[in-house]
């Protein structure tokens, strides 16, 4: 008995099957829709903005990762820093006048890539720039209750993007923070009034 050859399997081409572009049909091909404009990358962050805090105008300046930690005091701890749970990009907003008394708004706006809370807090008063971290005050709507707040920005060495990321950002949210401080000053209210 002589041994069996093993099955080869041919392939056929169909001389027949080709691609085509038109393909018959009954049905009616739909209208062409009108492509929307293309938005750069300020706009679309803006808008973005606008959906956490409506009365952004502008964005002043960004920095793509930070971290808000929060200042506490206890009796058996003593003082500490301790992260809030809120990391991510970073934005220093301009907002529209104060309703009240057309008073210059600014805003530190930090989009949370960790949790649905984002960081929002407004500029006035002193700003500290300390070991790398930027140290915020803010009273309660109540208030009552001060919190401290420190924000701690990512950056790498000389030559890349981030480079002097901390201390730009630093001295952009310092300047707002006076130019609201003083605005709210020469009309009578705030600190010290």
């Amino acid at each position: 008995m002589t041994p069996k050859k093993p099955k080869t399997h041919q392939r056929h081409q169909s001389a027949h099957l080709q691609p085509s572009d038109q393909y018959d049909s009954d049905v009616p091909l739909p209208p062409p829709q009108d492509i929307p404009p293309q938005r750069t990358n300020a706009e679309l962050n803006l808008s973005v903005l606008q959906r956490h805090l409506p009365s952004t105008t502008s964005i002043l300046s960004i920095a793509p990762y930070a971290v808000v930690y929060i200042f506490t005091s206890t009796p058996q701890n003593g003082p500490a820093w301790e992260k809030s749970g809120i990391e991510g990009t970073l934005f220093i907003c301009q907002q529209t006048l104060a309703p009240t008394d057309g008073t210059e708004r600014y805003s530190v706006v930090v989009l949370n890539r960790k949790g649905l809370n984002d960081f929002i807090c407004p500029l006035s008063g002193d700003i500290d720039y300390e070991a790398g971290y930027i140290i915020l005050r803010s009273t309660s709507e109540e208030g009552e209750e001060e919190n401290i707040w420190g924000l701690w920005i990512f950056e790498e060495e000389e030559g890349s993007s981030t480079a002097g990321m901390r201390e730009v950002n630093a001295k952009i949210i310092q300047e707002c923070a006076a130019r609201a401080t003083r605005n709210v000053s020469s009309y009578g209210y705030g600190p010290g009034t």
